[in-house]
């Protein structure tokens, strides 16, 4: 009975006389052993068995290896590091000229605040009314007026007579306030559609279908048109062009503003989360939760390193916007809150909080920030001022009806208009209510009023703008 080298590591059967590597896995036959055939017909399957089991665990632990490096590339987000999205092809930005309301919060960081005094309402300037409620703000640069309403058109008009300039039909309702650069105006109808016009003829400059529901105005800055929409993303559109730079997908509708400062967006969705995110990358930085059922306001606000943003039940936070959420972080947080609520731990903190304060009443819309004060509207009437860094209450002042628009500041008063059409101005110091303007049409205004130069504009549900000043 002939004899045959047996591999070691596979059990194939070698000629006596090999050498160097076994002719089936390669694997070196040094340490092999001499064994007649018919013992090598006994052995090889067991071998072969081993050989087999190991082979597949190796192809397991391979397979597993692949998987957590797809898994950490995709977390830290490699390939979008490593090939960023096409920068913006312009510096175009919202008007910030003297007199000038440009944006629905007036600047980018959705501060709502503007250095021009309100006027104490003794005159009703002009009136221009629609046939529909008007929903949105209006914006004010140069010589316009910019609005857009529910009859689907996009208007300018003249700022000191109130007549129409230009007029542009979509077709389409909108909530949005225009956002007013140098030369154009950007603006969307609910639909979806982003449209940016020229800003003293109205014709249009470019159009961008987005195809999903907007209520949401723009924000534009360095480039770039930040705006949400009810498929759940962000979109950054090149503001010169209207082409798509990037967009971040959320969990749910974005309904509210974004805001923008320092290369960093901050944008809230209906499921009370809130992302900072990369204006380069697209790039999520922190994942932040309010918390089941605590329905965010409006949209945050932004005040140095802190996004300032409110939720139904008067909770009021302030998270640093520069924090970063890392691969497994939310998983270890609610692992914590799981043992805090069974007594193991003391309750976690989560990550990027600052300062979290309760107010009376639901906070549904974006606070408006001047100084080192926030200052948040609750629909029971209700104003407070707290400490930008801290939280704590300031003061309080009760404006003698439900709020029902998000608070604005120009100068030294705070603006908010109420469910009766009645705008409060209340002094930012004191929180004394000095005075009040009434519509007279009964109709909420859920429109922010804004301040240009010398004159309030006060968009109203009833149809009507009104431009507003003091007596000469």
């Amino acid at each position: 009975m002939g004899e045959v080298l047996l591999c070691r590591v596979c059990g194939h059967e070698n000629p006596p006389d090999s050498t160097g590597r076994c002719s089936n896995c390669w694997s070196s036959l040094s340490g092999s052993s001499l064994a007649a055939s018919a013992e090598a017909l006994a052995v090889a399957p067991r071998h072969r068995l081993w050989f087999l089991r190991n082979r597949y665990f190796l192809l397991a632990v391979a397979l597993a290896m692949v998987l957590v490096a797809w898994w950490l590339l995709d977390s830290f987000n490699v390939p979008t590091l490593l090939f960023p999205p096409p920068g913006p092809t312009s510096a175009i930005s919202a008007d910030t000229a003297p007199g000038t309301w440009g944006l629905e919060r007036n600047t980018p960081d959705n501060a709502g605040y503007t250095p021009d005094s309100a006027p104490i309402p003794e005159e009703v300037k002009w009136v221009y009314e629609t046939s529909g409620p008007l929903l949105s703000s209006a914006a004010v640069a140069g010589g316009h007026v910019y609005l857009t309403t529910e009859e689907g058109h996009t208007l300018a008009l003249d700022r000191e007579t109130g007549a129409v300039v230009w007029e542009y039909a979509s077709g389409f309702p909108s909530s949005s306030t225009p956002a007013v650069t140098e030369d154009w105006v950007i603006f969307a109808v609910r639909r979806g559609l982003v449209v940016a016009l020229d800003r003293e003829t109205g014709a249009v400059v470019w159009e961008t279908d987005i195809a999903s529901p907007i209520f949401a105005s723009p924000v534009v800055a360095e480039g770039t048109v930040y705006i949400g929409a009810g498929d759940k993303k962000l979109y950054a559109l090149d503001a010169a062009t209207g082409e798509r730079r990037w967009d971040f997908t959320t969990k749910d509708w974005i309904l509210a503003s974004a805001s923008y400062a320092d290369g960093v967006v901050v944008v809230a969705s209906k499921d009370s989360r809130v992302h900072t995110v990369s204006a380069r990358t697209g790039l999520r930085g922190l994942y932040y939760d309010a918390g089941q059922g605590r329905r965010i306001g409006g949209g945050p606000a932004i005040h140095g390193d802190l996004a300032i943003f409110g939720s139904k039940g008067g909770l009021v936070y302030a998270i640093d916007r520069n924090a970063k959420t890392y691969p497994l972080g939310r998983a270890i947080f609610r692992a914590k809150i799981n043992l805090y609520v069974w007594n193991a731990i003391s309750q976690p903190v989560q990550k990027g909080t600052v300062w979290s304060a309760t107010v009376a009443g639901d906070v549904v819309h974006t606070p408006a920030v001047a100084g080192e004060t926030v200052f948040v509207a609750t629909t029971v009437g209700r104003v407070f001022a707290l400490e930008a860094l801290t939280g704590k209450q300031i003061w309080t002042a009760e404006v003698g009806g439900n709020i029902t628009s998000a608070p604005t500041i120009a100068g030294n008063t705070l603006l908010v208009g109420t469910e009766a059409g009645v705008v409060a101005g209340v002094d930012v110091a004191s929180g004394a209510v000095v005075w009040d303007f009434d519509t007279g049409s009964g109709q909420q205004i859920t429109a922010s009023p804004v301040v240009a130069g010398d004159t309030m504009y006060v968009a109203s549900h009833d149809g009507k703008l009104y431009a507003v000043i003091a007596s000469e």
